[in-house]
């Protein structure tokens, strides 16, 4: 659970971190980038991480 939390947490920084570049007017290609590669692994890492939990709970 711990993992899921921190994860979370380092998701919301990152998203505050684009809305706060949108806001300015103009975002960088690597901002986009960055989103995108977030999102991403954010998807992949939780799916992981709330597997591993569920495999702990069965036990």
């Amino acid at each position: 659970m711990k993992k899921l939390y921190w994860l979370r947490r380092l998701f919301a920084l990152t998203v505050m971190f684009i809305i706060g570049a949108a806001s300015t007017g103009t975002i960088p290609t690597w901002i986009k980038i960055l989103l995108v590669v977030s999102v991403v692994g954010y998807i992949l890492l939780s799916e992981e991480f709330e597997f591993d939990a569920k495999k702990i709970e069965t036990r």
